[in-house]
């Protein structure tokens, strides 16, 4: 007996599956309609024209269909298609009936869209519209994700100081420590536009700004030093410049050119300014540190006491840079055959990092020629660096 109720129990459970398989299986038929399918052959055989054709003509946009639609438009724009992303996500909002959030998804969709295809305008106003809805569940991430675009878009745009309101409304929902770094770098874009300018006492201003949101950032010295020397603050300049040590080494070497045009001004000596750079030396093994070091020791101990000083940093921290340094000062006390080889050998070390990056970010690998405070690529800030070695620093 206890057989035959499991043997019926289990019969049982396999005809309601059936039933139930098959009904969705109707369902789901209902739902996309005959071509659904048609539309996936055209997207995987690349016609993204027709797919997306096929798609929105054939396939009803509701709740049980949005994410069909949506997987579609982000499938359109990571492979670039990002005017079919338009097309797909603007019909959305203009057929369905869904709720309240899900049309707020949809319109942050096509946010993303309009921003990579560089429709700036378009997708400021969509993120502005959702920013300021009220923060409740699943809103209040939609807020926050539209003013990361709002601030990529500022960023873009070098609407500095719309970028300063929108990043201290992210730093009051997180990451604080992010935002406050971005928002110094923000102070100072906007003190080097006012420097340019030679408006000194804003720039002055924009920079105790920056200051106060990230005390540690060596770009705030970096920029006050420049405004010191240009006001004629020379000492200032020179305990401003000379901070950059403690704030971050790496940096360092960006800061050279000013400091030594503040001690030169300032008539300091120049065994003060050998001695702050033999610190830096001790703590970032920088080239560009030690050729400018190599020319103080140059002007007061002559050539042969700077070659042996290059030389034995070479030694340690081998550079093309430092090597093309080293053979100017021979080419200079040579002759005849041995000065056509060295030449020889300067144009080949110059050529081995004529095309070479100097800056490398490392959060995100990217590389470049010039210095940059913001990553191109992971629009992050203060992620890139001088590359040391070799064919670096």
């Amino acid at each position: 007996m206890d057989n035959l109720i499991l043997y019926v129990l289990i019969v049982g459970a396999i005809g309601i599956g059936w039933l139930l398989g098959r009904r969705d299986r109707a369902k789901t038929s209902e739902i996309v309609g005959p071509n659904y399918y048609q539309g996936l052959n055209y997207l995987l055989n690349e016609e993204p024209d027709r797919a997306v054709t096929t798609f929105i003509e054939n396939l009803e946009v509701n709740s049980d269909t949005l994410e069909t639609h949506l997987a579609l438009g982000g499938l359109l724009r990571r492979r670039g298609e990002l005017d079919k992303a338009v097309v797909v996500h603007e019909n959305i909002l203009a057929h369905a009936e869904l709720s309240k959030e899900d049309m707020q998804g949809v319109q942050l969709e096509l946010a993303r869209d309009y921003l990579l295809a560089g429709l700036l305008d378009r997708a400021e106003e969509l993120c502005v519209q959702l920013s300021q809805e009220p923060e409740t569940g699943k809103s209040d991430s939609i807020r926050r994700e539209s003013l990361k675009i709002t601030l990529e878009i500022y960023e873009r745009e070098k609407e500095w100081l719309q970028a300063i309101e929108v990043a201290k409304l992210l730093a009051v929902g997180g990451a604080v420590d992010h935002y406050e770094k971005a928002i110094s770098h923000y102070y100072c874009e906007l003190a080097e536009e006012l420097l340019a300018r030679s408006e000194l006492s804003s720039a002055r201003e924009s920079v105790r700004e920056a200051i106060g949101h990230d005390v540690n950032n060596p770009r705030t010295s970096l920029v006050r030093g420049r405004i010191d020397v240009e006001e004629g603050h020379y000492d200032h300049s020179i305990a401003a410049l000379t901070r950059i040590r403690d704030q971050d080494p790496v940096y360092v070497p960006e800061s050279l050119e000013t400091l030594e045009d503040a001690f030169r001004l300032d008539q300091r000596p120049q065994e003060e300014l050998r001695q702050y750079l033999t610190s830096c030396l001790d703590l970032t093994p920088s080239i560009s540190i030690v050729l400018m070091l190599a020319k103080s020791i140059r002007d007061e101990l002559g050539d042969e006491a700077v070659a042996k000083f290059i030389a034995s940093h070479l030694k340690k921290n081998p550079s093309i840079r430092g090597l093309t340094q080293l053979i100017d000062l021979h080419i200079d006390n040579t002759h005849g055959v041995a000065k056509e080889n060295l030449a020889i050998l300067r144009s080949f070390a110059e050529a081995l990092v004529a095309d070479k990056p100097a800056y490398r970010c490392n959060g995100c690998g990217f590389e470049g020629k010039r210095m940059r405070w913001h990553c191109p690529v992971c629009k992050d800030w203060a992620t890139i660096e001088p590359i040391f070695g070799l064919e670096g620093e």
